[in-house]
């Protein structure tokens, strides 16, 4: 008898997913990744998961736990020195450390949370 084994969701996959959803409602294609296959220069923040809408030419990253948001400080550089707009998904509990370590960065912060089931975004802020 075969067993199916499911990994189980990671809060970085949930969010990102839902992020890449709320673009594909509005009619845009986004696409998940990795910052490094986006961006050859991402430093120690390679392995961020990335929401690209190249359309609208957004770049949104999901901070997982484990990461210092001024890690995210020099892509955050890069990316928009080339035109790109981009957001931090942070999770609430971590939106003062994000605002701390990404201070004066040209990005925004948005912070998300999870309802039971559902992810929830808070408003955009400016860090």
């Amino acid at each position: 008898m075969a067993v199916a084994v499911l990994d189980a969701a990671t809060e970085v996959d949930l969010v990102a997913a839902e992020t890449a959803s709320l673009y594909h409602a509005h009619g845009e294609h986004a696409v998940e990744m990795p910052l490094a296959e986006f961006l050859a220069e991402a430093g120690g923040a390679g392995a961020i998961r990335a929401v690209v809408c190249e359309s609208l030419r957004t770049v949104e990253l999901v901070a997982d736990a484990e990461i210092d948001p001024a890690m995210l400080a020099a892509a955050v550089w890069r990316l928009t020195g080339r035109g790109w707009r981009v957001t931090v998904l942070v999770g609430l509990d971590r939106i003062g450390e994000a605002h701390g370590g990404l201070r004066g960065t040209p990005c925004t912060l948005q912070s998300w949370w999870r309802d039971g089931d559902v992810v929830v975004f808070g408003a955009h802020e400016i860090p």
